[in-house]
């Protein structure tokens, strides 16, 4: 799901007239690759849904599901001045199911049959249904206000859809966020459902590739990025990487960083 905690709700018209700052200098990102991260991660999701009230107190201070040990997922932390202080994750629907296996998305706990039928019609029509999600997005409470940190998360999540070379996104997002969601390019699928270990409703809601807009004049279209970018480089060779600080792209204010200074790494690889 989305993680509420993110502060869509009320902040997204406030994302069109904010300036990225020094504050957001230290936000960095790393890819989940072992316990320890995992760890960050599930303790990031605890906290953000008991925050925003999805949860009960309970001993075990972590939000784990089965979804993460599976090699169709990847997970993403993002640092706050070397803090854990917001992660994402995105799930692939492994290749193979012939669309029967949609219950390899955690979203298809709910949606399972509306999932199946969108992508069987866009196979019907000769289109890719290679298909993702982008799931478990989880801020800190204690960050609750630092839109710097919306905007990366979303951002480097864009890079994790790429891994993957999906055709589709599909999301799990409350009722309350479908409109920042629709800005980003995404449509309602289906109607709020229970979501599973959670008390809260999720809407479905599905982007094409080729529609995906990001964050309008904050954070890049999917066609916009690349894997030979270097910070898709770093992330998949263990580094934590930058989010900010680099030369302008697309959008005349934008300075999500591409290409690190100094960098290693070669384009086009």
């Amino acid at each position: 799901m989305d993680g509420s905690s993110l502060g869509l709700t009320r902040q997204s018209d406030a994302i069109a007239h904010f300036k990225i700052s020094k504050a957001s200098d230290g936000i960095t990102a790393r890819l989940v690759v072992n316990e320890n991260g995992y760890h960050e991660a599930q303790r990031l999701r605890y906290d953000a849904y008991l925050a925003a009230g999805y949860l009960q107190p309970r001993d075990v201070t972590l939000f784990v599901d089965s979804h993460d040990a599976k090699p169709s997922s990847r997970s993403l932390v993002i640092y706050l001045d070397d803090q854990p202080a917001a992660s994402v994750r995105v799930c692939l629907l492994e290749a193979g199911s012939d669309h029967e296996g949609g219950g390899e998305l955690p979203a298809s706990a709910m949606f399972k049959t509306e999932i199946e039928n969108f992508l069987r019609q866009r196979a019907d029509r000769g289109c890719g249904t290679k298909a993702v999600e982008i799931t478990r997005l989880a801020r800190s409470p204690l960050h609750a206000k630092n839109l710097a940190l919306v905007l990366g998360l979303y951002h480097v999540a864009g890079y994790l859809i790429l891994h993957f070379r999906a055709d589709v996104i599909f999301a799990a997002v409350t009722k309350n966020h479908t409109s920042f969601y629709q800005r980003m390019g995404f449509r309602e699928i289906a109607p709020p459902k229970d979501y599973p270990g959670l008390d809260v409703q999720t809407v479905l809601m599905g982007c094409l590739i080729e529609e995906h807009r990001g964050i309008p004049g904050r954070t890049l279209a999917l066609k916009e990025m690349s894997l030979s970018d270097d910070t898709y480089l770093g992330l998949i060779a263990g580094e934590r990487v930058p989010v900010f600080g680099g030369a302008a792209t697309s959008a005349p204010d934008l300075i999500v960083n591409r290409k690190r200074p100094n960098s290693d790494h070669q384009s086009g690889v």
